[in-house]
């Protein structure tokens, strides 16, 4: 009998002490035999270091990896991709749980077929007391198959809503031709997205992936998913970004920026760009404009910043606030900041451009 494959899971953490014990224990209650596991502690200062130390003195098997200062979520997620060299690879959080069979049955559905990309389970959210809070609709699992990449990626900028459908086992072959995750809201719909251009994405349907308390606001995933947040800095700071203002025009205005330097040609890249905002419109519209009206109400206010500060900084501001205007224009062009785009192209230097 033929070996079975290994599936490489890297369980990242950061401060996790309360929760890290139970999701190892779910690594290591897998029915999948031929499995391997990575625990990397992400610059924790609580007693982290110290259980995943444990666990690793108790059983040869488990590789311990220290990173000496906290990279945040992005990074972290990054790294699940590079450890271990099996065809098959799980990240895993520290938070959540697995059902004993997940990664088995998750693999029944790769091996049986060989275009699928990745495969993930439902979904149930539990407390922090044990205690089943709901179970996510059938609607939350992913299902983009089928021979045309273009139309399964389509489907999963369509169908993402929660994370159970993102921590599912990865073919190694279709994650190494991801791009490298960028620091911006949404990077987990942009990540599936592209994988589909690789293969197919397809779920177990039983409910295997048991997360903890739920997912957080929009907004502050937002804030947690840029370069400042990630190094500790202050996000309103005139060296910050501006994207966070306004995550949901972000989410998909990254999708036009992946699709910008996706494996396809030129035509299929510029089919899939003037896809995004018609299928993100279809989706949040609401909000979308939403976000657009804020951002253009408190551009006033950002504007007259730039008087206060040095050349350096207005430049950079002005550039920032340039660039968040750019993705409203181009997914909510109903919204009109063309003035705003104007004043902030001439300060940042760069020749004035339309906003639309």
């Amino acid at each position: 009998m033929p070996a079975l494959p290994t599936v490489d899971v890297t369980l990242f953490v950061h401060n996790g002490a309360a929760t890290v014990g139970a999701a190892i224990d779910s690594v290591r209650a897998q029915t999948w035999p031929a499995l391997t596991l990575t625990l990397v502690d992400d610059g924790s200062t609580d007693a982290t270091p110290d259980i995943l130390a444990g666990f690793a003195a108790r059983d040869p098997a488990i590789r311990l990896h220290r990173i000496r200062r906290n990279g945040g979520a992005v990074a972290a997620f990054q790294r699940g991709f590079w450890f271990g060299d099996a065809d098959f690879l799980l990240p895993k959080s520290a938070d959540d749980l697995l059902a004993p069979d997940f990664i088995e049955r998750c693999m029944a559905v790769l091996l049986a077929h060989p275009d699928c990309a990745m495969c993930h389970a439902g979904g149930l959210v539990f407390t922090g007391a044990g205690d089943v809070q709901s179970i996510y609709p059938p609607e939350h699992r992913l299902h983009a198959t089928g021979p045309d990449p273009l139309a399964r990626s389509r489907a999963v900028m369509a169908g993402y809503t929660s994370s159970p459908a993102f921590w599912g086992v990865y073919r190694r072959a279709a994650s190494d031709t991801l791009s490298p995750i960028r620091s911006r809201a949404g990077w987990d719909h942009v990540v599936l997205a592209e994988l589909a251009l690789a293969g197919e994405i397809r779920h177990v349907p039983e409910v295997l992936y048991w997360r903890r308390d739920g997912g957080k606001p929009v907004a502050a995933l937002a804030r947690a998913a840029t370069e400042q947040a990630r190094a500790g800095l202050p996000l309103d700071d005139t060296l910050a970004e501006h994207r966070w203002r306004t995550p949901l025009i972000t989410t998909a205005y990254a999708h036009q920026e992946m699709f910008a330097a996706a494996r396809l040609s030129h035509a299929d890249r510029l089919a899939m760009m003037d896809a995004v905002p018609e299928v993100f419109r279809g989706r949040w519209l609401s909000g979308l404009r939403r976000e657009a009206a804020v951002l253009a109400a408190d551009l006033p206010r950002q504007i007259a910043r730039l008087d206060a500060v040095s050349a350096t900084e207005q430049r950079w501001l002005a550039h920032q606030l340039a660039a968040a205007i750019d993705a409203a224009a181009a997914i909510v062009p109903e919204i009109d900041l063309t003035m705003f785009a104007l004043e902030l192209n001439a300060r940042a230097g760069e020749p004035c451009r339309a906003a639309a």
